[in-house]
């Protein structure tokens, strides 16, 4: 494998990984061996020695010498800090574009989530999660607010764009939201915009809390740390 392959390769692997944290799949205090994940994942180990040391760069492992990468534990206060971050940012966005969006672009968006709806009902979700990403782009760009869509960005690292068909209720999330947001900003409303926007991002949040309790992988910023686990 070429020095360039493995550049890519790396932030894919990365990507999975942090998805793979985010829905609990990778337990906090997990040790996570080198081999071993590049086995699960089907890669070689040096990616996967890269994409950990990236996210350990962001916080979702540490590294410790002589004990290597241990997955970090989530907890309540952080998803939920987060999250509400991003329903702000999003829905300032999404107000923006109420006053910036032609009839055509609404139109368009409207065919986009005919399209998302039509994906999830078919069971193709991993279409589905795209197009679902290319009506929020949309919105995003309309809005002529580059340094609020990076802020953005930053939050949606903690978002696990990779699990949407395996979170119990994500693939509806659009289903069922969106209309709210094209309410909004079919009557170039920007507070009702911002206000279904924001119900929206936390109605993801309260589906991502839901799973990591089911599986028990939220924490409490009380509890006192544990040792790593295999």
């Amino acid at each position: 494998m070429t020095s360039e392959r493995k550049e890519r390769l790396s932030p894919q692997v990365a990507k999975q990984v942090r998805a793979m944290i985010m829905t609990g799949e990778i337990a906090g205090y997990e040790r996570l061996r080198t081999e071993r994940l590049a086995e699960r994942l089907n890669v070689s180990a040096t990616p996967v020695r890269e994409a950990l040391m990236t996210l350990a760069g962001e916080g979702f492992v540490t590294l410790s010498p002589g004990r290597g990468f241990t997955a970090v534990p989530l907890t309540r206060r952080d998803l939920q800090d987060v999250y509400d971050v991003q329903a702000y940012i999003s829905g300032e966005l999404a107000a923006r574009a109420a006053t910036e969006l032609t009839d055509d672009d609404i139109a368009g968006l409207w065919e986009l989530q005919r399209q998302i709806v039509a994906l999830v009902n078919e069971g193709r979700l991993e279409e589905a999660q795209r197009v679902d990403f290319a009506w929020h782009r949309t919105i995003n760009r309309a809005s002529h607010a580059p340094k609020l869509i990076w802020y953005l960005r930053m939050t949606q690292e903690y978002v696990p764009f990779e699990a949407y068909g395996a979170i119990p209720g994500w693939s509806r999330a659009g289903c069922e939201g969106h209309p709210a947001v094209m309410f909004g900003l079919e009557t170039r409303d920007p507070v009702g915009t911002r206000e279904a926007m924001a119900t929206h991002i936390r109605h993801a949040r309260s589906l991502v809390l839901d799973l990591l309790e089911a599986r028990g992988q939220l924490f409490d910023e009380t509890q006192p740390p544990r040792e790593s686990v295999e």
